[in-house]
């Protein structure tokens, strides 16, 4: 199974370079992705990201927003790029080479996001764990790190590879969950706890959520399920 190309969405997370957004929204044009959102840049780079011969209309119609889960909260399949240089990501890492089939294997319509740090820091831990996987692109040992534009290239690239999809019927498929609701899950167990979680232990459990191959329509069970229990519990002297 391929990916449409509405289905694939390019996130670049506080990006700092003008010319840098530009390079990447011509790379999504050059491989025929459409779908891109940039969080939280660093201003005036959201206004000066303009010049990009080809991809004018797809930097006008890309979503500014402020936070990353904003960007990727209808999603069900994010993938975090690093170079994993001096990190120990708690995610399975892939390799880019593995792109296309870690996408046709998965069993419903996927929403895919892959997610680029900014030129300075990448990725920050936070990032990483609203991400299902970690992609890596194998540079070598000495020069680890690529030009942000590059990076969206090469992956781009790769994930045209992948193919279109093929007509497979899904009516029989539930979709899988999106990363919105995995963390309206998350926020519906801390208020049946009557208060917030540690971060720690609230990135830890949304780790292991998007780990498990969890369904839209199972997320709305454990909601209603959270919410029936809570509502007992409340009622009881």
């Amino acid at each position: 199974m391929g990916i449409n190309s509405k289905d694939a969405r390019i996130v670049l997370v506080r990006p700092r370079n003008p010319l840098n957004i530009a390079a990447a929204a011509r790379a999504m044009r050059n491989f025929g992705w459409e779908d891109l959102a940039v969080v939280a840049a660093y201003e005036p780079v959201g206004q000066d990201a303009r010049a990009a011969p080809g991809a004018e209309e797809l930097l006008r119609n890309a979503r500014v927003v402020p936070r990353l889960l904003d960007a990727i909260e209808d999603c069900t399949l994010v993938l975090g790029t690093s170079s994993l240089t001096r990190r120990q990501p708690a995610q399975p890492v892939f390799s880019l080479s593995q792109l296309g089939s870690l996408v046709k294997k998965r069993k419903a319509a996927t929403r895919l996001a892959i997610l680029f740090g900014s030129e300075k820091t990448g990725l920050t831990n936070k990032d990483l764990s609203y991400c299902h996987a970690v992609l890596r692109i194998p540079t070598e040992v000495n020069c680890p790190t690529m030009n942000l534009g590059q990076a969206v290239a090469v992956c781009c690239y790769e994930l045209q590879r992948a193919g279109k999809p093929e007509r497979v019927s899904l009516k029989k498929l539930a979709p899988p969950a999106t990363v919105g609701e995995v963390t309206r899950l998350i926020a519906e167990i801390e208020t049946m706890l009557a208060e917030k979680t540690e971060r720690a232990r609230s990135v830890h459990l949304r780790q292991m959520l998007l780990r498990w191959p969890l369904t839209s329509q199972d997320v709305t069970l454990l909601l209603g399920v959270l919410r029936d229990l809570s509502w007992r519990l409340r009622q009881k002297p």
